[in-house]
């Protein structure tokens, strides 16, 4: 009797480490494709808002000494980041249209995460990551993303998993050693952040300009 609740025990003790502790599946549908693709824009964002920075000050040092020629530089890098952002916005779009027909339907994607490694199943094609190639931590309104590698992400969609988003992210920080900032990054609203940067930049170089240009005018008579 002892013996066969010891063999039970130890049946069970082995089904419960096979079992993942926390799972993910879902849907890749076009809207959680681009909610997932907002991290994308974490970088242009930073970039716009560190170009408008460059935008704003070379802008009033213009103003200072009236010189339109150096104004007119603001215009030429803002049309710079309108081609950024355009063409970032142009990628998601192929990327998707890759995605389906490269499946021939949206995927259907699932993560398992055990103690030791991450599993994960999409269109039949079977990976497994280990918890020390996670580099980065992102997040938007959909999903919790660990960054891998050349622009890789592992996406947990936070409605699908099987407990609670704050407490598998908890679980991801312990056992992500190489992830030196234990944070996640929202990435959410970086799209329209990028946006307003972009926009931003625009206003400041063509009224820095204007203004340059009116006091030349004004000077020379």
């Amino acid at each position: 009797m002892n013996e066969n609740n010891a063999g039970g025990n130890i049946e069970n003790e082995k089904k419960e480490a096979e079992s993942p502790v926390y799972s993910s599946r879902f849907l890749m549908n076009r809207d959680l494709f681009y909610d997932f693709n907002s991290v994308g824009y974490n970088k242009v964002k930073k970039i716009f808002m560190a170009f408008f920075c460059f935008i704003a000050v070379e802008t009033a040092a213009c103003i200072a000494s009236e010189n339109q020629d150096n104004a007119i530089l603001g215009i030429v890098i803002s049309l710079v980041l309108l081609a950024t952002y355009l063409r970032v916005k142009k990628a998601v779009k192929i990327n998707y249209e890759r995605m389906i027909i490269s499946a021939g339907k949206e995927s259907v994607i699932q993560y398992e995460l055990f103690e030791d490694k991450i599993i994960s199943y999409a269109d039949e094609l079977k990976r497994e990551y280990s918890y020390y190639q996670i580099t980065k931590f992102f997040e938007t309104d959909n999903f919790i993303l660990l960054h891998i590698r050349h622009g890789l992400f592992i996406t947990l969609e936070k409605s699908s998993l099987n407990a609670d988003a704050e407490e598998v992210k908890s679980f991801l920080m312990n056992k992500c050693l190489l992830v030196k900032k234990k944070k996640f990054i929202n990435c959410s609203k970086d799209k329209i952040r990028a946006l307003v940067f972009l926009i931003a930049s625009f206003v400041v170089s063509v009224a820095g300009t204007a203004f340059a240009i009116i006091l030349n005018i004004k000077n020379n008579f």
